[in-house]
């Protein structure tokens, strides 16, 4: 054999020629790697779930008294902490529990002001709560070692979960019930003292000026999305809205600062026979402008979504709520109904809330990378719409907040 052939030979051996393949090869693997796709799919679903049981029972059997733990269901709905149904039996008798897990990096006192608050809520005769219950070490929630997490474990509600909060629209006796609920949570609430305990949050009327730096900041950021693209088309009028609805000084001197739910849509209630009988997720809790509490309640059970009346409000319903709840105060004779000043403030409160929302969906978007861009473009847009529809109605609901004067 020639040199030049040798040294071909060798070259060659060094290296491996690339197949053709045809559509049909190529379509069968294909279908390969779409099949073990969906095998890690449901390998990863399945060592979560087995994960996860065996992390509750290991916080409920390890922290608490109760017995043993015979089965457990993951809670949807929330975006924020991860709630289970916890059935545990104990000397032949089965009980239902609620545990919750909290959010990575939840601060200590902001579980502590919710539970202290429920605590008081409760003293006062409000028991349409789920109570705590504490561990071995009296606390009210744990942080084990197996988990960076907190957890706390209250009573089970009885009930029905027949809504959540992008379905809101319940039926008139138990939409007026939930207004009736909410002023009797409020009064029993009052006189609640946080002490060095709290959210960490602005109250709202601290946090809606900073939402023009914020939502500038995040318009600025590199995202090739189609929410960061609606996102920027509409910031504009988002920060024209911020600009125009403020309360003075001298109007916030005079409404009531109390315990509020701040999270009080018709997926956080539990219903039976046309009532509400339970109220449940106060882990947005804090003590705020009343005021707020009743319009953000509002925005969540007033709403319409979806379709061509998607973000449009029904102002029969606004009005229902506002009048059902002054008529329990004045029943109940603890806190006082809403006075003057709060209504005439209704209108610019409306749209306060109602950029409350706007301001934690945009915030939990750009907080990572892992979103449903589709998800959440859709709540974007939703309150985009009720943000303009608030705007073009406030003198409807200058007329609704009238009707409720005392």
């Amino acid at each position: 054999m020639a040199e030049g052939e040798k040294q071909q030979v060798m070259a060659t051996a060094k290296m491996k020629r690339l197949q053709k393949m045809d559509s049909l090869k190529s379509y069968e693997l294909l279908q390969i790697v779409k099949e073990l796709a969906r095998t890690a799919t449901q390998v990863q679903e399945t060592l979560e779930s087995s994960f996860l049981r065996e992390q509750v029972i290991e916080v409920v059997e390890g922290f608490y008294d109760l017995g043993k733990v015979i089965d457990a269901y993951e809670l949807f709905g929330g975006y924020t902490n991860r709630s289970f149904q916890v059935i545990v039996e104990q000397d032949g008798v089965t009980r239902e529990y609620f545990l919750r897990k909290y959010k990575l990096g939840i601060a200590e006192t902001e579980i502590l002001l919710e539970h202290a608050m429920i605590t008081h809520a409760m003293a006062n005769g409000f028991h349409l709560l789920a109570g705590l219950v504490p561990g071995r070490d009296g606390n009210t929630f744990v942080s084990p070692a197996i988990s960076k997490n907190k957890f706390a474990l209250y009573h089970f509600l009885q009930g029905e979960d027949k809504y959540s909060w992008d379905n809101p629209l319940m039926g008139e006796s138990e939409h007026e019930s939930s207004a009736e609920v909410l002023a009797s949570f409020h009064s029993a609430a009052k006189g609640f003292e946080q002490h060095d305990l709290g959210r960490v949050e602005p109250a709202i009327l601290d946090l809606i000026p900073g939402l023009t730096h914020s939502f500038s900041s995040y318009a600025k950021g590199e995202r090739n999305t189609k929410f960061h693209d609606y996102f920027n088309t509409v910031l504009p009028s988002i920060l024209t809205f911020l600009k125009i609805n403020t309360i003075s000084g001298e109007d916030a001197a005079q409404m009531v600062v109390n315990p509020i739910h701040c999270d009080y849509h018709p997926g956080n209630l539990k219903l039976s026979g046309g009532k509400v009988v339970g109220v449940f997720d106060l882990d947005w809790a804090k003590v705020d402008l009343r005021l707020f509490d009743i319009c953000l309640a509002i925005i969540y059970n007033s709403v319409q979504w979806g379709e061509q009346n998607d973000g449009n409000m029904i102002l029969e319903k606004c009005e229902s709520f506002l009048l059902s709840y002054q008529k329990t105060l004045v029943e109940k004779g603890n806190l006082s109904p809403l006075n003057g000043v709060e209504l005439d403030n209704f209108p610019t409160m409306m749209a306060m809330a109602n950029f409350y929302l706007l301001n934690w969906e945009i915030t939990d978007y750009y907080s990572g990378s892992d979103k449903n861009d589709y998800e959440y473009l859709a709540y974007l847009k939703h309150n985009i719409r009720q943000m303009h529809w608030i705007e073009s109605h406030k003198n409807k609901f200058a007329a609704v907040a009238d009707s409720a004067r005392i």
